[in-house]
């Protein structure tokens, strides 16, 4: 490889720690787009030039929406209609009559060029949103800014941004991307990208997982030292980007995507085969989505049923709520693809860090607040138009059906009567549903997991949500840099808590599963396999490596694991028990890995 800098700028070898949000490794140029168009120029105009300036404007904003209205339908033959109606959030700012308005009112007013005015409103329109706590309402700034974009663009007769035609793929470099920046991504051009901004429910990540490319977002200031052009390593398994590498480290990585490639070859040749320890325990794997479009790798690569699909990711990106019969489509879709496989559907779990475009949370802690089945039951009309979509999609293939964040048996028996009433409203109706269906709660707070016992006659399942139960357990928000050490999957405390969860669903004749980060930490398999639970649910690009470990060990040592694990009293205690159980039982288990 030819060296990527003159000789006058040496290797930064800069490491800039992310979030990743597409897990992949990648090295290649840094390309930047969208990038800040600077303050527009200011110009005195005469009352009639000003008017003509009017009509500069109106022109540009057709030509905006036209633009707008071609990138949906691209999308929408692309990738698919659900995708495509990102877009519709857009052309709603570009159909603000207060802003559009305004923007002529004060060109006419201060005789001042269009590029001018315009600028200064949107400024302070994002200004504002920027103050408002609510991480999904920061990430629709974005959107604002991309329209904004397109509008000074358009006035000042610049092309807009173009990616079909690279002469060689790179590595995507930008402040935030908006979809109409990822919606001409392909992996002929674009190896992956880097945002300054954004979180696991900005579009840029969302578009990330549909179209498979690594991609790490939130880099906060480090973004500033990656400039155009330089080399880049964009490392989406760790959520590091390494800024103008030297020669060791650009040979390091280069064997790592090697042994990388060797690795998930081998794994691949392993997904047949059946996922059973060694001494012939059958263990249940299935995969947690996000989007619609996930389930054609699911159904064709790893041949396992659906064990969460969010359902919020229907709502969050929309500028309003999906009908009964666009919610039904999806579910539907996903019910015959998975097919012979099942789909469990969590209803909507909205809140916390995810936020519906109409809703604007100005709660203290809203991890602690109106989320999940709280939302749920104080909207009791959108709530049966979800759950008469599933039970109209639970005709169409194995559906089952879960309600997240359950603190009391209260919440169990409203939802279970507002799901009758959904029943007897489709009966009357004259339309078919499987009235059998799988009906479970999530287990992620300690109240649930501590009253299984009371819950445990009034459902077919528990799901453990680990990622919330630690959360919550524990008293540590997982977002909190400064706090971070104090989230411990492996604290004695959790063990005990999922132990109890397990016994009563045993004794009351339920299964049980888990479907938070733990299921994917290969680590931590052996200890949730000890502890009874067999049916492991997570993303996808988990599966082939938890099968590999699963088929390794044999269910009596993961129960012995167990046994010793009881008798610690600190979380790194048991985290070494984990480790050493790796080491004596697997020893070949990351063999072809690097995990340097």
């Amino acid at each position: 490889m030819a060296k990527h800098n003159s000789k006058t700028k040496p290797a930064k070898n800069i490491t800039a720690p992310g979030i990743s949000v597409s897990a992949g490794i990648v090295m290649g140029k840094a390309l930047f787009v969208g990038r800040d168009l600077g303050a527009p120029e200011e110009s005195e105009l005469s009352a009639a030039e000003a008017r003509k300036e009017v009509k500069r404007f109106e022109k540009a904003l057709r030509q905006s929406r036209e633009q707008l209205e071609g990138l949906r339908q691209q999308v929408a033959e692309v990738i698919g209609e659900h995708d495509a109606r990102i877009f519709d959030a857009h052309l709603l700012i570009m159909d603000d009559d207060k802003l559009t308005r305004e923007v002529k009112e004060n060109i006419i007013q201060q005789k001042r060029n269009a590029e001018y005015i315009f600028q200064k409103i949107f400024e302070r329109y994002t200004q504002a949103l920027s103050k408002v706590d609510d991480p999904y309402i920061r990430d629709r700034i974005a959107d604002i800014r991309d329209v904004a974009n397109r509008i000074i663009k358009n006035l000042r007769g610049e092309p807009a941004d173009d990616i079909r035609n690279l002469d060689h793929p790179r590595i995507i470099v930008a402040h935030d991307l908006a979809p109409s920046d990822t919606v001409s991504m392909t992996k002929e051009q674009v190896l992956g990208f880097v945002t300054r901004i954004g979180s696991r429910t900005s579009h840029a990540a969302i578009m990330a997982r549909a179209l498979q490319l690594p991609a790490v977002v939130g880099l906060g200031d480090s973004f500033q030292q990656i400039h155009n052009g330089d080399m880049l390593i964009l490392d989406a398994l760790r959520g590091t980007v390494i800024i103008d590498p030297d020669e060791k480290t650009i040979k390091r990585y280069k064997q790592r995507i090697k042994d990388q490639e060797k690795w998930f070859t081998m794994l691949e040749s392993e997904l047949a085969l059946p996922t059973e320890t060694k001494d012939g325990f059958r263990v249940q794997l299935a995969a947690n989505i996000e989007l619609p479009e996930e389930v054609d790798e699911i159904r064709s690569s790893f041949g396992v049923g659906i064990g969460l699909f969010r359902s919020e990711y229907l709502f969050i990106n929309q500028p309003e709520a999906p009908s009964e019969e666009e919610q039904f489509q999806v579910y539907r879709q996903l019910a015959e693809k998975i097919y012979p496989q099942s789909v469990i559907i969590r209803t909507l779990d909205i809140g916390g860090d995810k936020f519906l475009s109409s809703q604007f949370s100005n709660e203290i802690n809203p991890f602690l607040g109106m989320r999940g089945i709280r939302l749920s039951l104080s909207n009791p009309s959108a709530f049966k138009v979800q759950l008469r979509a599933i039970l109209r999609a639970s005709a169409f293939g194995k559906v089952r059906i879960m309600f997240p964040m359950i603190s009391t048996l209260e919440e169990v028996k409203e939802a279970l009567r507002y799901l009758q009433e959904a029943r007897q409203e489709l009966d009357a109706q004259g339309i078919d549903y499987h009235r059998y269906m799988d009906i479970g709660i999530m287990i992620e707070v300690p109240a649930a997991a501590l009253l299984a016992d009371k819950l445990a006659p009034y459902v077919d399942f528990f799901s453990l949500g680990t990622n919330d139960l630690i959360q919550y357990s524990l008293a540590v928000d997982r977002a909190n840099p400064q706090i971070a050490y104090l989230y411990q999957p492996t604290h004695p405390s959790l063990i005990q808590l999922l132990e109890n969860v397990v016994h009563v669903a045993y004794e009351h004749g339920k299964w049980v599963s888990i479907c938070g980060e733990m299921a994917s930490d290969s680590t931590l398999v052996p200890l949730i396999l000890g502890l009874g639970i067999h049916e492991l649910s997570m993303s996808s690009v988990s599966l082939p490596l938890v099968k590999r470990l699963i088929r390794r060990i044999r269910m009596y040592d993961a129960e012995n694991l167990v046994r010793e694990a009881r008798q610690c009293g600190t979380s790194r205690e048991v985290q070494t028990l984990c480790d050493q159980f790796i080491q004596n039982f697997v020893p070949d288990m990351f063999e072809s890995n690097d995990n340097d």
